[in-house]
C-alpha cells in the first residue's frame, strides 16, 4: 500500500515516453492515482483503487495497439471497473471517450470505454481489442478494493522500439528526430500480420453466433433487400442486443438501429449502464451509424418503445422485424407487437430514411447475446435468406467478422481501420524507411488486388473482416459497370506499386500478379477522354475530376509502372505507358499552363484556381520543367495558411480551417525537387511540431488534420495515427540525410544531404535494401561536409553536393562510391 500511495508524490511529465513492451505485450510507462483523471504521471508500480484514489490514469507514452487485460492481485468486496481509452487524454472523460467508432468494423471494440466485474485474483482478458490509444483509465465503480500488478495490451502490432529499427534517422535537431518517429509509429501501430485480430463473434456449432456490444456486422448477401421481414432468435447474455436494417454494407449514411434492452437484473448489471439512453424492457430506434452523435458521424436516437412483458436474460426470444411501403417498420417479439411506425415521422438527415439495404447483428456498450435462425422474406412473404447462425467458417466472413486474413496496413489505427487506397500512396515509403516490412507492403498491394473490380478499378477501401470475393457488394452498380468512389485514389494506388518496387524490387511480387496490375493501368488509360486527351474521372478526392492534379498524377504513374514493365521484360507495355504519358504531358502544358500567372492553374476553366496537390505532382511527375516548377513553388504563397498549405485558393483563409498533412506531405517531394528548404523547414517547424508540442494530443504518431488552432482537424473523430500524415519519415531519410534509389531496390543510389538551409550540423540515417544496410553520417564544419557512407556490396552509387541548395551555379561535385565491406570516408569543400 505504501507503494501505491507514493505514486501520488513527485509526478513527471512523460513527453516523450515509450510504453514499456515486453515480447508481446504493452505496458504504460506512467500512472497516476487520484480521484480525477490526471496528466502528470510517474513511472509505473502496482496499484489499489479504492473509495480514496478510484481512478488509475494511465500514459503508455505513445500509439499501442491490442487487446487490454488486467492482471489482479487481489480484492475485496464488489469490485466493478470501467474502463477508457483515447488517443487525446482531453477526450476520455467525455460520455463515450474519444468513441464510439461506427464507420467501419475494424475487428475492434467500437466503443472506447468497457465495464468488467472482478470476482477473482488473477488475468483478466477483453475479448475485443482497442485499436489505438496512447492513454487509458480504470475507474472503480463499486465500493470494494482491488489491486492490479500489471496492465497493458496484448499486442496486436509489432512491440518496436523506434531508435533500433532498421531504417533510421537522427540529426543535431531533436524536433526533426521526433518528426521522423512520427510517421513510423503511425505506420507501427496501423500495419500487422495475418490473424493478428481475431473474429470478433464466437459462432459456436450449436448456440448460434455469440455477438459482444459493438458495431453490428452486416450481411453481404442484403445488399439489395428492400422491404422485407427479418425474424430471428435472440438470447441475451448481459444488457441487451442490437441489430441493423436497411443498411447497405457500403453505406456512407448507415442505416436503420434497433436494441432490445434487457431488465437489467441485479446479479448482472453493471453499476455504470446507462438507463436513459437504453431503458429497461424497451426496443430503442435509431437511425444512421449510431444510437448517439459524439464524433460527428450522422446517429439519430429516434424514440423507444415498451416491451410488454420482462425480457429475461438468459431466454430465447423471437424477433420480428418488417419493413414495408410508406417507411413501416414493425417490431414484435414472441408475438406481441411492441410498435409499428413510418420513419418518415422522424428526423433521419436531409436524405431520409430508407428501407433498402443489409441486415446485421451487434450490440450496445457492454452488452452480449446469441443469435441464431435468421430468416429474410420479401413483401409477398417469399423466404429469400435463411442462415442457422451455426456454421463458422460461411457466417464469420459473410458478416465480415472474420480474422484479418492478410499482412495488412490500415489507414489508422483507431479509426478508420479500413484498408484505403490512396493513403497508402505515403505508407508504403514510411515502411520502406522505417520498419522495412515488405511483407507489410506486399501484403496491402496484394488486398487491393483481392478487391479489384472486373473492370481493373482497384478498390478505394477494404474492409478487415470480409473476403475480396465482396467487392462487388462494396461498389456502387452503374449504367456501365461496378465502380468505386474517388477514382483518384486508383492513380495513388498504382503509385504506391510504384513505390514498393523502388525501394524493394520486388519482381516475384510484380510478375506474380502482373496481369492485374496491367489491368489496373489499362483502366487509366481508359479514362483518357478523346476530346481533350486528359485523364477524365467521376468523383475524386482530389476535387476537379479532370483537373491539374488527376493528370499529373497520372502521367507520374504511367511512368512509374513502365518502369516496372521494364524490369519484368514487358517492354510493350512498357513502350505503349511511355508514350502514352507523353501524350497527357504534353495536353497538360497546352491546357493547364498559364504563363502571364507563371503557374499551371487546377483547371483550364478557372485560372487563377491552384491546389496544393496540383502544383505537387505537376513537379513530382516531371511534366513541369525547371524554370516552370521554380514558378510553380512561388505560387504557393497563394495557399499559405498557417500551420501549412490550404489545399486550393477555394478555401477560405478567414475561418478556421484544416490543414492536411497528406497533401502538404504530396509538397514535400516537390520542395525538395526544387531546392525550397525554407518552405519545408516552415512545415517541419509548424505543422509536423503541432503534433508533438502538446503532450494531451502528442500521441507519438502523425495525426489526420491539423486546424489552423493547432488541433486535431476533426475535433475528437481525428485519428492521431494516420500514416497519411507522416511523410515526413521518408523524406527526411531521402532528401535531408540524402538517402535515395535510383534503381529499383537500391542497386544504384544516391546520397546527395541538405547540408544547408535547415540549420543542420549534423545528420545520419540509414534504410534496409534487399543487398544489405546502407548508411551515411555526415557533419558540416569549416566550410567542409565530412560523410561516412556505408554501402552493401553489389550496390554503387555516388555522393552528391547539390549548390542549388546554397544559391550556387557552380557544379555540383560528384563522389562515385561503390559498395562494399569497408566504409567511403570523404571530406569535401562546400
Amino acid at each position: 500500500m505504501r507503494t501505491t500511495i507514493g505514486l501520488l508524490f513527485g509526478i513527471v511529465s512523460q513527453v516523450f515516453a515509450v510504453p514499456v513492451s515486453s515480447g508481446d505485450k504493452f505496458y504504460p510507462r506512467g500512472i497516476a492515482l487520484g480521484s480525477t483523471t490526471e496528466e502528470k504521471t510517474q513511472h509505473f508500480a502496482a496499484f489499489t483503487l479504492n473509495s480514496k484514489f478510484p481512478v488509475a490514469t494511465l500514459d503508455y507514452g505513445y500509439e499501442v495497439a491490442g487487446y487490454p487485460f488486467f492482471s489482479v492481485a487481489s480484492l475485496t468486496g464488489k469490485v466493478q471497473i470501467e474502463t477508457r481509452y483515447t488517443e487525446d487524454l482531453g477526450d476520455i472523460d467525455l460520455p463515450y471517450s474519444d468513441g464510439p467508432f461506427t464507420f467501419g468494423q475494424g475487428l475492434t471494440n467500437t466503443y472506447r470505454v468497457e465495464t468488467f466485474e472482478i470476482t477473482l485474483a488473477g488475468q483478466l482478458n477483453s475479448y475485443l481489442a482497442q485499436g489505438g490509444q496512447r492513454w487509458q483509465t480504470i475507474r472503480l465503480l463499486t465500493p470494494g478494493t482491488v489491486t492490479f500488478k500489471s496492465v497493458g495490451f496484448a499486442a496486436t502490432v509489432d512491440t518496436l522500439d523506434y531508435d533500433k529499427l532498421p531504417g533510421q534517422f537522427s540529426s543535431s535537431n531533436p524536433l526533426y528526430d521526433e518528426i521522423w518517429k512520427l510517421g513510423a509509429r503511425a505506420a507501427g501501430a496501423s500495419c500487422f500480420s495475418a490473424g493478428a485480430y481475431k473474429s470478433i463473434w464466437d459462432v459456436p456449432p450449436n448456440s448460434g453466433a455469440f455477438v459482444r456490444g459493438s458495431r453490428a456486422g452486416l450481411s453481404i448477401k442484403g445488399n439489395t433487400f428492400s422491404n422485407y421481414n427479418l425474424t430471428f432468435s435472440a438470447n441475451i447474455k448481459r444488457g441487451g442486443l442490437g441489430w441493423t436494417m436497411a443498411y447497405p454494407v457500403s453505406s456512407r449514411l448507415g442505416g436503420v438501429q434497433l436494441n432490445l434492452v434487457g431488465n437489467y437484473p441485479e446479479a448482472t448489471t453493471y453499476a455504470n449502464v446507462n438507463k436513459t439512453l437504453l431503458p429497461p424492457n424497451t426496443v430503442v430506434l435509431g437511425y444512421g451509424f449510431s444510437l448517439v452523435n459524439q464524433t460527428t458521424l450522422d446517429s439519430y436516437y429516434l424514440d423507444s418503445f415498451e416491451v410488454p412483458f420482462d425480457v429475461n436474460e438468459g431466454q430465447w426470444y423471437s424477433i420480428s422485424a418488417k419493413m414495408y411501403e410508406g417507411n413501416f417498420l414493425a417490431v414484435s417479439i414472441n408475438g406481441n407487437k411492441v410498435f409499428n411506425v413510418t420513419l418518415n415521422d422522424y428526423y433521419t438527415g436531409a436524405s431520409g430514411a430508407t428501407t433498402t439495404g443489409s441486415f446485421g447483428f451487434g450490440g450496445w456498450q457492454d452488452q452480449a447475446a446469441y443469435f441464431k435462425d435468421v430468416k429474410v422474406a420479401s413483401s409477398n412473404g417469399t423466404v429469400i435468406y435463411t442462415n442457422s447462425m451455426t456454421n463458422a467458417p460461411a457466417v464469420l466472413p459473410e458478416y465480415g467478422v472474420q480474422s484479418n486474413t492478410a499482412d495488412l496496413c490500415l489507414d489508422g489505427a483507431k479509426r478508420d481501420r479500413l484498408v484505403w487506397l490512396g493513403d497508402f500512396y505515403h505508407t508504403a515509403g514510411i515502411i520502406a524507411t522505417s520498419t522495412s516490412r515488405q511483407d507489410y507492403s506486399s501484403g496491402t498491394l496484394k488486398n487491393f488486388l483481392d478487391w479489384q473490380l472486373p473492370s481493373g478499378q482497384l478498390p478505394l477501401d477494404t474492409s478487415l473482416g470480409y473476403p475480396g470475393s465482396a467487392t462487388l457488394s462494396f461498389a456502387e452498380s452503374t449504367p456501365d459497370g461496378y465502380s468505386y468512389a474517388l477514382q483518384d485514389y486508383h492513380i495513388l494506388g498504382l503509385l504506391a506499386f510504384g513505390s514498393h518496387m523502388r525501394y524493394h524490387n520486388d519482381i516475384a511480387f510484380a510478375s506474380q500478379n502482373w496481369p492485374q496490375w496491367k489491368l489496373a493501368v489499362n483502366y487509366l488509360i481508359g479514362k483518357i477522354d478523346n476530346s481533350t486527351g486528359l485523364v477524365s474521372l467521376g468523383f475524386t478526392f482530389f476535387g476537379d475530376d479532370a483537373g491539374l492534379a488527376v493528370n499529373a498524377a497520372s502521367v507520374q504513374a504511367f511512368r512509374e509502372l513502365a518502369l516496372i514493365a521494364t524490369a519484368i521484360g514487358d517492354t510493350a507495355s512498357a513502350s505503349s505507358w511511355n508514350a502514352i504519358a507523353s501524350q497527357v504531358d504534353a495536353t497538360i502544358q497546352s491546357t493547364f499552363w498559364q504563363p502571364s500567372l507563371g503557374y499551371f492553374s487546377d483547371t483550364p476553366q478557372n485560372k487563377s484556381k491552384i491546389s496544393v496537390q496540383g502544383l505537387s505532382f505537376v513537379v513530382t511527375s516531371g511534366v513541369a520543367t525547371t524554370s516552370q516548377a521554380n514558378s510553380c513553388m512561388n505560387a504557393l504563397a497563394a495557399l499559405k495558411l498557417s500551420p501549412g498549405y490550404k489545399d486550393s485558393t477555394a478555401i477560405s483563409s478567414n475561418a478556421i480551417a484544416n490543414i492536411s498533412p497528406n497533401t502538404n506531405g504530396f509538397l514535400l517531394s516537390a520542395l525538395m525537387q526544387t531546392n525550397r528548404t525554407s518552405e519545408m523547414k516552415y512545415l517541419f517547424e509548424n505543422l509536423w511540431a503541432a503534433m508533438i508540442t502538446n503532450d494531451t494530443t502528442h500521441s507519438g504518431a502523425s495525426w489526420e488534420y491539423v486546424d489552423t488552432n493547432l488541433q486535431p482537424g476533426l475535433s475528437r473523430y481525428t485519428s492521431l495515427s494516420h500514416p497519411w500524415g507522416g511523410a515526413p519519415t521518408y523524406i527526411l531519410t531521402e532528401y535531408v540525410a540524402g538517402i535515395r534509389p535510383v534503381t529499383f531496390g537500391y542497386k544504384t543510389w544516391v546520397i546527395a544531404p541538405t547540408y544547408t538551409g535547415f540549420g543542420l550540423t549534423s545528420t545520419s540515417a540509414q534504410v534496409q535494401t534487399p543487398f544489405g544496410m546502407l548508411k551515411v553520417r555526415w557533419s558540416v564544419e569549416g566550410g567542409k561536409i565530412n560523410a561516412v557512407i556505408n554501402a552493401p556490396v553489389g550496390t554503387s552509387g555516388t555522393f552528391v553536393i547539390n549548390r542549388a541548395l546554397a544559391n550556387e551555379t557552380r557544379a555540383n561535385t560528384v563522389v562515385h562510391v561503390k559498395g562494399g565491406l569497408l566504409p567511403k570516408v570523404l571530406c569535401l569543400d562546400l
